[in-house]
């Protein structure tokens, strides 16, 4: 078996478990040593599939029969593929080539998409060659809320059900603070995988289904800091230092954001850089995505990303002192769609607080 970066192996794996580095500086982060043993290879290969603890991951595997204990055995079936980067794993007698197999422009099997975000499978039915053939972005997909990838005209987008990334998109435009956006879902794009059942029950909740469109390529890879800590790791490097060398004025805007928006996810994850797939090195921070669990209804949250303990508070009157960022314009907005006036009202205060 090997791992390939596109077409390029960077790892063989033998069956007696002995990896063989083929090509360094391209290896994934979390690998990037000269000698891999068998078990690091496996770990990094299961941190890569969704978790049982995502909403529907137990529809998503029964539909397609595969194990909900058995992590690696995911791995495999779906080759590793993941629109997260350019990854994937090839086994001895595997013809196929990157072309053929990565789920940047090949067709998505779409009905596993109506299951991740639903948790119903219409077909009941799988067709063999799906199984055996499995070509979809949800099984590497990972975070806890109900999503799935749709396939529009200009390219990838990520559907979820999650509408304060909406309001806390409106607040980072105003901050200009760099971040992934997200709007809104159509209602013609909702009803390509929601039953009318499933958007009932959205619409009861106060909820909202919102898009982003993907933001890495065949070209361009995350690196979450789960990752990049493992490398530093490595190498005795303090990861919370060397992420302050890559871009110290995003790393402090990051926990001004978090803590104006009260943001209690963001774990190892939910940040980190963008890699270049030619070269195999960071060339910058990724912008801040993932803010569904934003506005939470409690103070004192901790801190995580920065080394030492603190609260978002802490962290953040921190940065501010760094960079004295201007944050007035917050005091001329309306309150954005979607928060109520205390969530709004709570957050004019974090952000007198600064």
């Amino acid at each position: 078996m090997q791992l390939l970066l596109k077409n390029t192996p960077v790892l063989e794996i033998k069956d007696d478990g002995t990896c063989t580095v083929l090509d360094f500086d391209r290896l994934p982060f979390a690998l990037r040593k000269e000698k891999i043993a068998y078990s690091e290879f496996v770990e990094w290969a299961m941190n890569r599939t969704l978790s049982l603890g995502r909403s529907y991951a137990k529809e998503i595997l029964n539909t397609l029969r595969l194990s909900q204990n058995n992590r690696y055995a995911i791995f495999k079936a779906c080759r590793g593929l993941s629109l997260e980067d350019a990854y994937w794993v090839k086994q001895d007698g595997d013809t196929q080539t990157w072309e053929d197999v990565n789920l940047f422009y090949n067709p998505l099997t779409l009905f596993v998409t109506e299951v991740s975000l639903s948790g119903r499978n219409k077909q009941f039915k799988v067709d063999v060659d799906v199984k055996q053939n499995i070509h979809t972005p949800e099984l590497t997909t990972l975070g806890a809320s109900a999503k799935g990838w749709i396939r529009h005209e200009d390219g990838l987008y990520l559907h979820k059900v999650g509408k304060y990334e909406l309001p806390a998109c409106e607040i980072l435009d105003a901050l200009g603070i760099e971040h992934i956006p997200y709007r809104e879902s159509t209602e013609d794009e909702v009803n390509l995988y929601l039953s009318i059942e499933r958007k009932a029950w959205i619409q009861g909740v106060g909820e909202a289904i919102v898009n982003s469109k993907l933001f890495t390529s065949e070209d361009v890879a995350l690196v979450t800091f789960e990752e990049f800590a493992s490398f530093c790791a490595i190498y005795g490097l303090n990861p919370y230092d060397e992420a302050r060398k890559i871009n110290p004025e995003i790393y402090y805007k990051m926990q001004i954001a978090d803590y104006i928006l009260n943001n209690n996810d963001r774990h190892e994850q939910n940040w980190g850089f963008l890699m270049d797939n030619q070269t195999g090195k960071i060339v910058s921070f990724c912008p801040l995505f993932d803010h569904d669990h934003a506005f939470a209804g409690y103070d004192n949250i901790a801190s995580q990303t920065t080394e030492e303990d603190m609260t978002l508070y802490e962290a953040a009157k921190a940065a501010q002192a760094e960079l004295k960022m201007d944050i007035k314009v917050l005091f001329e907005m309306k309150c954005p769609k979607y928060l109520e006036q205390g969530q709004w009202e709570k957050l004019l205060e974090r952000a007198k607080n600064l």
